[in-house]
This record gives structure tokens, C-alpha cells and sequence, in this order.
């Protein structure tokens, strides 16, 4: 009887999370490509092979619902290893510079991928644009985001809309 008592005062409360369960979480694993041969016709380095491989080795173990990746040659050969893996083709999306079409972009993929973990395979110079458009402030993306080839940022986009992101290769998390 009490516990009925305190669950209807809870809910005229509005306390409406109690009653609905956990909320979803997305992950979004932002890779920049690896690094290209000196002609970008000629496909990936030994090196940005390499960081592909190590891409796909530290995602082994992670259930990866879908990957994005931009049209470009570098990006593709990056995400290729982790889709033949999974058994996933990749989705490509447009690179846009405009904040208001990147927003777009990620929020329909946001919105398709709820409570999954998803990689999204760019340009070093359009990660941190997307990350900003997720909610991650400007000085957290700085801080956390090295813009080098074959480089990963997590960010956990949670059910209320606050983001967290953090490196994959350090044990950092910070709330942004």
C-alpha cells in the first residue's frame, strides 16, 4: 500500500523518467581518415593502413550498428576493414561547412541510431564542426580532439540531449 502511495505521489510529481526507464544513450565514434599516399588517387599509406587495422582492432569488441563515412577515398579505405568486419556497407553522407546543414545531417543520423553505437568517418576539419553541432563546446572539442590521420573521438549523446565526449584512446570524459 505504501509503495503504491509513493509511486502515485511520484508520478503526479511528474517525475515521468521514473515511470518511462532508462534513457538511450547514442554513441557516435568520430574517426578522421587515415593517412593517404602522397596522391590521394593511390589509396592509403603503410602507415594509414596500419591505423585502419588498429581502427577496426580497438572497435572489435564494440556493437557498431552503422557506419558513415564521407566519398572520399581516404575515408572509405578507413571505415572498409571495420564494415567487412561487421558486414555493414557504409552509409555516405555530405560534408557541408554550413552549421546549419551539418546540424541537419547529424540529427537525422542521430535520430535513425538511438540508443546505438554508430562510427562516422570525416575530414579532420569537419569532426569537430559535427561534434559542436552534437552540443560538445568548442574548447572541449580543442582539448580532446587531435586532428591528426587515423585519429577517434566518442560522444555520447544522451537522451536529453547533453553530450559527453571523450578520447577512445585515453581515459578521459568530460561533461560538456
Amino acid at each position: 500500500m505504501l509503495k503504491t502511495a509513493i509511486l502515485a505521489t511520484m508520478l503526479a510529481a511528474g517525475l515521468s523518467s521514473f515511470a518511462t526507464g532508462p534513457e538511450k544513450v547514442t554513441t557516435i565514434i568520430f574517426v578522421n581518415a587515415a593517412e593517404e599516399e602522397v596522391s590521394p588517387s593511390a589509396g592509403l599509406s603503410p602507415e594509414g593502413q596500419d591505423q585502419a587495422r588498429e581502427f577496426t582492432d580497438a572497435l572489435r569488441h564494440i556493437d557498431v550498428a552503422a557506419i558513415y563515412t564521407i566519398y572520399v577515398n581516404k575515408a572509405v579505405q578507413t571505415v572498409t576493414p571495420l564494415s567487412e568486419l561487421r558486414q555493414l556497407h557504409p552509409v555516405y553522407y555530405w560534408v557541408t561547412k554550413d552549421h546549419e546543414t551539418a546540424d541537419c545531417v547529424l540529427d537525422c543520423i542521430v535520430k535513425q541510431n538511438k540508443g546505438k553505437t554508430i562510427v562516422i568517418c570525416g575530414n579532420p576539419e569537419n569532426i569537430p564542426l559535427m561534434a559542436r553541432c552534437l552540443g560538445v563546446k568548442g574548447k572541449t572539442v580543442k582539448n580532446l580532439y587531435d586532428k591528426g590521420s587515423g585519429r577517434f573521438l566518442i560522444v555520447k549523446v544522451m537522451g536529453n540531449n547533453t553530450a559527453v565526449a571523450q578520447k577512445l584512446n585515453m581515459n578521459i570524459q568530460k561533461k560538456v
